[in-house]
C-alpha cells in the first residue's frame, strides 16, 4: 500500500471535499491532502507543489475542466494521476476524460463510494 500520497482535491463544493477527504483518510495510509475551490487556484497550486493525485471536479468557478485540461496538466506534470469527480454523467463524459489521460471518473451519485474505492484500489 502506498503511504504518504500527496493529494489535491479540487472541487467548489465544501461537502464533496469533506466527503472525499474522509474517504482518502479512511482508505490510504497517512495521505497529505490539500484542497482548492476553483480551476485557477488548482493550476497555481500544481505549479507550486508536486502532487501524486488530483481529484478534479469538472464544473468549477474560474473555468471548467475539459479533456484538454487533463492533457495540459499531464504534459506539465507527467507523474500526476488525475481522477475526474463530477455530477455530470459518467457514461457520457467519462470516455473523453479517460482518453485524455485521467485514470478514473467518479460520478457524484449514490454509487460514488464504490467508484472511489475501485479507483483507489488501483493506486495501492
Amino acid at each position: 500500500m502506498k503511504e504518504n500520497l500527496k493529494i489535491l482535491i479540487a472541487d467548489d463544493n465544501e461537502l464533496m471535499r469533506m466527503v472525499m477527504r474522509g474517504f482518502f483518510v479512511k482508505y490510504l495510509v497517512s495521505p497529505h491532502i490539500k484542497q482548492t475551490t476553483n480551476l485557477l487556484d488548482t493550476q497555481n497550486l500544481l505549479r507550486e507543489e508536486k502532487f501524486d493525485l488530483l481529484l478534479l471536479d469538472i464544473n468549477m468557478p474560474n473555468g471548467d475542466s475539459s479533456p484538454q485540461t487533463i492533457i495540459d496538466f499531464i504534459k506539465e506534470h507527467p507523474s500526476l494521476k488525475i481522477i475526474m469527480f463530477s455530477g455530470n454523467d459518467k457514461k457520457t463524459l467519462g470516455p473523453a476524460y479517460l482518453a485524455a489521460g485521467a485514470i478514473g471518473f467518479i460520478q457524484k451519485d449514490e454509487h460514488m463510494n464504490t467508484y472511489a474505492k475501485e479507483i483507489i484500489e488501483t493506486l495501492l
